[in-house]
C-alpha cells in the first residue's frame, strides 16, 4: 500500500520538478497547446498503472512511484531526492532517454517491466495528440509493436487495450 505520506510526498516533488523546474522545451510547463500543466502527463502515466488491477500490486505500486517522477531527469533541473528507493531510481534511469525518437528505438531492449512503463508513456502522448503529424506514422508503428511486446509477457491487461484502441481503431 502507498501511504498517504508517501503518495503527497511523490506528488509535492513531481509539481515542484515539473511545473516549477522544468527545462525541456519553452514553456513545456504546459502540454496540449498551453492548456494543460505538464505534471498531468506523469499522472496520467501513473494513474493509469495503479488503477489496474489485472497487474500485481507490488508491480503498480513500484510502476507508480517511477511513472510519476520518470521525466524528471530528462526534463526539469531537478535530480531525484535522497529518500527515493535505489530500485526507483534504477528504473526511471532506464526510462531516461535523448529525446523520443531514442526512447521508441532503445524500449524493445529494455526489462519487460520498463517495456509495460513505457507502453503508458508513449501511449499518452497519442493520448493527448502531441506529436507532430509527420512524426506519427512512426510512433504509432513504434507503439504497436510495444504493445505486442506488453501483451505477450501480460496478457490483455488494459493498457494493451487502451493501446489497441488507439492504434488499430483511430486516425492517430
Amino acid at each position: 500500500m502507498i501511504k498517504s505520506k508517501e503518495l503527497k510526498k511523490y506528488l509535492d516533488f513531481a509539481y515542484k520538478a515539473y511545473q516549477e523546474n522544468n527545462i525541456s522545451e519553452p514553456d513545456q510547463t504546459y502540454r496540449q497547446d498551453g492548456k494543460v500543466p505538464y505534471i498531468m502527463h506523469p499522472l496520467w502515466c501513473a494513474s493509469m498503472l495503479i488503477a489496474d488491477t489485472q497487474i500485481t500490486w507490488e508491480q503498480r505500486e513500484l510502476g507508480f512511484k517511477v511513472l510519476i517522477l520518470h521525466d524528471v531527469l530528462e526534463d526539469t533541473s531537478l535530480k531525484l531526492p535522497e529518500w527515493v528507493e535505489m530500485k526507483v531510481v534504477d528504473m526511471i534511469k532506464e526510462l531516461t532517454f535523448k529525446n523520443s525518437d531514442e526512447a521508441l528505438e532503445k524500449i524493445l531492449s529494455k526489462p519487460k517491466f520498463i517495456k509495460l512503463l513505457g507502453l503508458y508513456d508513449a501511449l499518452s502522448g497519442m493520448y493527448e495528440n502531441h506529436v507532430n503529424l509527420q512524426r506519427r506514422s512512426k510512433w504509432k508503428e513504434a507503439v504497436a509493436i510495444l504493445i505486442k511486446e506488453v501483451e505477450k509477457e501480460y496478457g490483455n491487461i488494459r493498457i494493451v487495450q487502451v493501446g489497441k484502441a488507439i492504434t488499430e481503431n483511430t486516425n492517430w
